[in-house]
């Protein structure tokens, strides 16, 4: 189970009248393709000294960066939803493939399962 960060915020007990934010449309998508690495439990893992290699199907290389210690990478040349398809390779820092995972397209995020 995931730890959950503290609250800092208290409540002030007061509400919100709904009729106000009745009009805003949810724009939760991400600029840029972002890869998670999670276990089965879908929890994270630290992969700090881990990278990630995005290719297009035909091989021509697209852009490598690397995980942070929460699992996440951050492919700043991607922008979503994407257009094509791509070939996601994750390795250690001393060149060891651990993953390789074909990415659908029109996704904005990709999460590498174990």
């Amino acid at each position: 189970m995931a730890i959950r960060p503290p609250q800092t915020l208290k409540s002030t007990g007061r509400k919100v009248p709904v009729t106000r934010y009745r009009n805003v449309s949810p724009t939760q998508t991400l600029r840029r393709f972002t890869v998670i690495w999670a276990n089965t439990n879908g929890v994270p893992f630290n992969t700090t000294g881990f990278f990630a290699i995005l290719r297009r199907l035909d091989g021509s290389f697209v852009q490598a960066a690397g995980f942070d210690g929460f699992g996440t990478a951050r492919f700043s040349r991607v922008r979503t939803p994407t257009n094509q398809a791509f070939i996601l390779r994750t390795f250690r820092d001393d060149g060891t493939l651990f993953r390789v995972r074909t990415v659908p397209a029109g996704v904005s995020s990709f999460v590498v399962i174990g």
